[in-house]
């Protein structure tokens, strides 16, 4: 009239259908080895659902949003959510407060049906040289996720690596190093832009400024300037005056560049926007 009871645990790392085989082994009074065998079959489903999407800023910050939906009929108890990212980034958990407590509050169970999302600031321990020369698909690291279920059983959600698609670069990059974002109207100031060779040739280069049509930003002094040799995979500052006339948003541009070397031209319409006031 005695039973045994055995709680035998196992990570179960796949999903649908699944085949329990238990065969226990046993002696009779009478000294016979005995042995029987059940098959047990059930099902298993998803109890999360993990949707992320990449932001990527214009100083090379990659923001992780990961969407996480409880699936199950009952609240989970979510005990940690951390991204380990690869080798090739760092990552910032932006999902605590300056004090230190949650985004979420002070509770930690996730409702079904209910989606938190959560956010990661990843920078590249890439140089510059490194990132000219990365192609294609780059990983940025794995999600893991634990959990307990409405009976106290624990659960455990580890991601593949996620992938993050690197748009390759032209062989002449502009970026804005300093702008204004307000101006009064007859204040002049100055804008620094960056010139990035990606390639790994030599180049010359010379700088030829355009008025846009009914724009309220005048440019300064001469409109074609020798920007001067920018080596390879280097790059090169150039300071830029302008006038602003008229109250507004305008866009600063528009910008030529010209390769000497190759006569090769470059064109940007516009590199940034500034707001012009009322003096």
């Amino acid at each position: 009239g005695e039973n045994i009871s055995e709680v035998i645990n196992h990570e179960v790392k796949e999903l649908g259908g699944q085949l329990l085989v238990c065969t226990v082994s046993y002696i009779n009074t009478s000294g016979e080895k005995q042995m029987f065998r059940k098959y047990f079959k059930f099902q298993v489903l998803k109890p999360l659902d993990v949707r992320t999407k990449f932001f990527t800023t214009q100083d090379d910050e990659i923001f992780l949003e990961a969407q996480i939906t409880n699936t199950t009929p009952h609240a989970l108890h979510m005990q940690k959510v951390v991204l380990a990212p690869s080798p090739l980034y760092t990552a910032a958990d932006l999902n605590f407060l300056g004090s230190g407590e949650s985004i979420f509050g002070e509770s930690d169970y996730i409702n079904p049906d209910d989606t938190w999302q959560y956010l990661y600031k990843l920078t590249p321990k890439m140089t510059q040289d490194d990132k000219t020369n990365v192609k294609g698909v780059s990983s940025v690291g794995k999600l893991d996720i634990m959990w307990l279920s409405n009976f106290g059983e624990k659960g455990r959600l580890q991601s593949s690596q996620l992938q993050r698609l690197i748009q390759p670069q032209g062989e002449l990059v502009v970026t804005v190093q300093n702008i204004p974002h307000f101006i009064t109207s007859n204040e002049q100031f100055q804008v620094v832009l960056r010139l990035l060779n990606t390639t790994d040739r030599k180049y010359n280069l010379h700088l030829t400024l355009r008025q846009l049509p009914n724009s309220g930003l005048v440019w300064v002094g001469d409109i074609k300037k020798v920007v001067g040799e920018v080596p390879p995979c280097s790059h090169l500052d150039v300071h830029l005056d302008l006038l602003p006339v008229k109250s507004g948003v305008w866009d600063v541009g528009e910008i030529g560049i010209e390769n000497l070397l190759t006569n090769k031209r470059f064109g940007y319409p516009t590199v940034g926007q500034i707001l012009v006031g009322l003096t």
